[in-house]
């Protein structure tokens, strides 16, 4: 890819990954982000880190409880970004949904590509 591109906003978009779960991708050259919709009634996720990538996260509605690289919790909200180096534990994620949709927006930005997300 190395010619600029823009995706605009279209729920049909996304794809559900695991129940509750909905995942809109986007590749560059160097760096993959994924668009998550995530329903309340979601299970926590694992709590592991990437081998291959570095990972950022923007909580847009809702709010993240999770742990990030120790047994505390933290409790995100709308703005708050979170960083995990490679292989830093990150997960054990419960999801609070905005009150509006039900849902937890996040963004989450990889480098480099995370070549499964390639196929998605």
């Amino acid at each position: 890819m190395n010619d600029p591109d823009i995706w605009h906003y279209d729920a049909q978009d996304f794809r559900e990954v695991k129940p509750g779960m909905l995942r809109r991708v986007f590749n560059g050259n160097g760096m993959s982000l994924a668009f998550w919709r995530i329903d309340s009634s979601t299970p926590r996720t694992p709590y592991d880190g990437h081998p291959d990538n570095e990972q950022f996260g923007l909580i847009i509605a809702g709010q993240l409880d999770f742990r990030l690289g120790s047994d505390d919790r933290q409790l995100l909200g709308p703005g708050d970004v979170y960083y995990a180096p490679q292989n830093m534990p990150h997960g054990d994620s419960k999801f609070i949904g905005d009150p509006a949709t039900g849902e937890t927006w996040i963004l989450d930005i990889f480098c480099p590509v995370r070549e499964e997300y390639r196929r998605a």
